[in-house]
């Protein structure tokens, strides 16, 4: 069986960047207990815990599987970890001193395992080391876009099997379960990751006729009826009918790096009033795209896409119906699908070449549908390169 492990180069790069930030903020080390974030630095996303000074070697402790996480880790140091209260006392056989200041992602660690980590280092200042992790992760390396545009690759696949399946009276939750196999099929994992708390991810978002105007707990412009209160979001048992919009949010998932992108679907002729609003968030996406480059602030580009939207006369409907607008038109994207940056209101910072972000102008018709689009960019040296393939023209079917 094929497997594909991340090379000492790539890991070893990732610390060194780590341990820069590390010593720019003033830290001694980091200790990585999330599992994306010790995927990232360690290759492994077995049970266990980095530990990355500033100066000298990482130590990967491992709860469980120990063997399969000496093969997947290009770190040196993989020693077996029984109890969390072991890991001052191996840090100090193995590293030969407990740092004072360690930092540890805050933003996701539960408040029983922090409190924890303040009794067995009693004494240590423990401080939030999810900043600066999140801006490093930002930042993609060669590999990590090659991984992205795979995926993309299989959602063009995806996207291409719709018309040979979709037919009047078949559920959202249907279709979504075809091209869930399809995609699986191609090396799609299917499920995605967020690290905001109580969000969840999923790959198929099939919002048909007036689904796609009922709002739900996510921050998104539309959130569709779901299965039921307990998955209140995304497709539904709901049959799609002649002359509706149809969009399909499709994420896909290629070795832990996702993609993510929107195509719209009509059985037969969609009505001039949601084609012409499709047709508006393709300019809007157009016009956002042609002023990506690096050094643009993000909210200049969150502002350009408003521009064009109140332009083209569809302000009441952008990113939502009125009083329930989303505050972003574009979330970063690679192992989780709400990383940095976010083409949002309030961030200032500026893009910077390697990052990859998708880009989703839509329109929310309350009780009517939603219609949109959405790509993966990767911010190039000259601007953005498209790394979801699949054709962005309406289908109608």
């Amino acid at each position: 069986m094929e497997q594909d492990y991340i090379s000492k180069e790539e890991i070893e790069g990732r610390l060194k960047r780590l341990r820069g930030e590390l010593n720019k903020g003033g830290w001694e080390a980091a200790i990585v207990v999330q599992n994306v974030d010790l995927f990232y630095f360690s290759g492994t996303m077995q049970n266990a815990v980095l530990f990355v000074p500033v100066e000298g070697e990482e130590i990967l402790m491992v709860r469980k599987y120990m063997e399969r996480a000496q093969r997947e880790s290009a770190v040196d140091r993989v020693i077996p970890l029984n109890s969390w209260k072991e890991i001052p006392l191996l840090i100090e056989e193995f590293h030969g001193s407990i740092p004072e200041r360690i930092g540890i992602e805050l933003d996701v660690l539960p408040a029983k395992a922090y409190l924890r980590l303040q009794e067995i280092f009693s004494g240590v200042e423990i401080g939030d080391s999810s900043p600066l992790i999140m801006g490093i992760r930002a930042i993609k390396s060669p590999y990590e876009v090659d991984l992205i545009k795979r995926a993309g690759e299989i959602g063009k696949i995806v996207y291409a099997e719709v018309p040979k399946v979709l037919k009047e009276g078949m559920t959202e939750i249907e279709l979504a379960g075809i091209l869930g196999e399809v995609a699986m099929r191609h090396g799609h994992q299917n499920y995605l990751r967020m690290r905001a708390f109580n969000y969840e991810a999923f790959s198929w978002h099939i919002l048909s006729g007036y689904t796609g105007g009922v709002l739900s707990y996510i921050d998104a412009p539309m959130g569709g009826v779901g299965l039921s209160p307990a998955f209140p979001v995304g497709a539904s048992l709901k049959p799609i009918r002649a002359h509706e919009p149809i969009l399909i949010d499709f994420g896909t998932c290629y070795r832990g790096y996702q993609s993510d992108e929107t195509r719209m679907f009509c059985l037969g002729k969609l009505p001039k009033r949601f084609k012409d609003a499709y047709l508006a968030t393709r300019q809007i996406e157009k016009e956002v795209v042609a002023l990506t480059r690096p050094g643009i602030p993000c909210h200049e580009l969150f502002q350009k896409g408003w521009e064009v939207a109140k332009r083209l006369g569809y302000e009441e409907c952008f990113m939502g119906p009125p009083d329930h607008k989303t505050r972003f038109i574009g979330h970063g994207i690679g192992l989780e699908i709400d990383e940095y940056p976010f083409i949002a209101q309030g961030h200032g910072y500026p893009l910077e070449e390697g990052m990859t972000f998708a880009l989703e102008p839509k329109m929310v018709f309350p009780a009517e549908g939603a219609v949109g689009i959405e790509n993966t960019y990767f911010v190039g040296e000259e601007g953005a390169e498209r790394l979801t393939p699949a054709p962005t023209e309406l289908m109608e079917v």
